[in-house]
Order: structure tokens, then sequence, then C-alpha cells
């Protein structure tokens, strides 16, 4: 087998370029669900259902929680629109360090409304990739080595990695909901 010729690659993936039907299977089974890889990778399935306090709980000090999370990928949504030129309003939370908004104070109502943000910044970037010219999707940034395209298919790989947090951190706060309801379930008695 010959060598992997590391500048050949990259001069290959600077020019690589999804085409739109991939995006957009993409970030639909990343973002909804139905990917072979299942339910666990899916963004909305990993918030169904989560109440404020589930969403904010924190799994450990330094750790992110989901409300957090759907946040990161509501502003990630909004940068890749302003990366592919559209214009967009101001983000509606403040930064706590690059690309992580600070979520308000945790309501029924605030989740709601930035799970809203999240789909609504969605269906605008896949209206977007869906409608984007071959020539968007091949465009390569000032400073970067990746294509637009490219881009917008590492959005959806970052929505599974994200899901798989998501759905690893409602477990814990489920497993620590259970404990704290049926304490007798967690507990060693010793005769």
């Amino acid at each position: 087998m010959a060598p992997l010729n590391v500048k050949r690659g990259r001069a290959v993936e600077r020019a690589l370029t999804p085409s739109t039907p991939l995006l957009l299977r993409s970030l639909r089974e990343n973002y909804y669900g139905g990917g072979w890889h299942g339910p666990s990778a899916a963004v909305r399935e990993a918030v169904r259902g989560l109440d404020a306090s589930a969403a904010a709980w924190r799994p450990g000090a330094g750790r992110h929680n989901i409300w957090e999370l759907t946040l990161h990928l509501a502003y990630t949504r909004q940068m890749m629109l302003k990366r592919m030129g559209l214009p967009t309003p101001a983000f509606p939370h403040r930064l706590t360090k690059p690309w992580w908004p600070d979520p308000p104070a945790a309501t029924g109502d605030g989740w709601t409304a930035d799970l809203d943000l999240l789909e609504s910044l969605h269906r605008r970037f896949v209206a977007a990739v869906s409608g984007a010219s071959p020539r968007l999707l091949a465009t390569v940034r000032p400073r970067r080595n990746l294509t637009i395209g490219m881009e917008v298919l590492g959005v959806a790989t970052h929505d599974a990695y994200h899901a798989g947090q998501m759905k690893i951190v409602r477990r814990m706060w489920e497993t620590m909901v259970r404990s704290v309801h049926e304490p007798s379930r967690h507990r060693t008695t010793i005769v």
C-alpha cells in the first residue's frame, strides 16, 4: 500500500463539495432522526420531553448541560447562515466564550423559547442549504481549508456528536432523579 500523501489529501479536501441531497439528508438524520445510527445521535430525540430543570441540570462542575448544548447548536446554525452570506439578526443570548451562549434562568418559557430558536434556525439553515448554488457550496472562505459544503456537512456531524452528549447527560439526570425518588433500589443493606 502506498503511503498517504497528506499534502495531496488536503488539496483534495479543499476542493471537496458534498452534493446538496447528501447535505440535506445528513442534516435531517442528525437533527430529527432516522439515520442508520439510531435515535441516540439525533438532536430532537435527545431533547424530546425534557423540562427546563432537566435541560439546566449540570452533570458536574465545568460540564455543559443540555440547555447550553442546545444554544450552542442554535448559534452554530446562525454562524453558518452568516458564512453563507445571509442576513441574521443578533443572537438573543450573550456568549460566555466563543460559540457558547449563556442560557437564561431555567424557566419553562425560556426552555421552550430556546427550543423554538434552535428549530427556527435549523429550518432557515436547511432552506439556505437547499437553495444554495453549487458555486456557494464550493466556496472556500479566506484562511480556511474546507468548502462551505464541507462546513455544512460538519454541522450535521457536530449535531450527532452533541446529541450523543445530550443523551448521556439526560441518562445521568434520569438516573439521579430515580435514585432520589426510589432510594431503596440504590441502597445496599448490610445485615
